[in-house]
């Protein structure tokens, strides 16, 4: 019985995959200071606590994660989640959505607020 070896082209385009797949399922390393959002929310899908799942936020229409209770102000928005929005709600939440009820005044400056908004968007499948 002879045994065939796949070509170094298959080899390596399966190499390929794999680490692209890998390289996929890891999301960044969050910045210091994203730790006090982790006190009221999740980052894997689903995750539902005081503040909706942040998996996947990115692009995603405000105010529609399934099984939370958002503000009016929150749904009556209408946006979704772009990196300029996400940027400007982190540093300044009541600013951005009057009336929403997150209890955060908002991150110290826009380059934080940026460097949070640049991890979320790395939550994603």
């Amino acid at each position: 019985m002879s045994l065939r070896r796949p070509s170094a082209t298959l080899w390596l385009a399966a190499l390929a995959a794999a680490a692209a797949t890998s390289a996929l399922a890891q999301p960044a390393t969050p910045p210091a200071d994203f730790a006090v959002c982790t006190a009221c929310h999740e980052v894997k899908p689903g995750g539902v606590s005081l503040g909706p799942t942040l998996f996947g936020v990115a692009g995603r229409k405000a105010g529609t994660v399934a099984d939370y209770d958002y503000s009016p102000a929150m749904k009556a928005w209408g946006m979704s989640w772009t990196p300029e929005n996400l940027a400007a709600f982190i540093l300044d939440p009541a600013k951005t959505v009057p009336g929403n009820k997150m209890d955060y005044s908002g991150a110290a400056d826009a380059a934080t607020a940026k460097a949070i908004a640049d991890y979320l968007a790395t939550l994603k499948p």
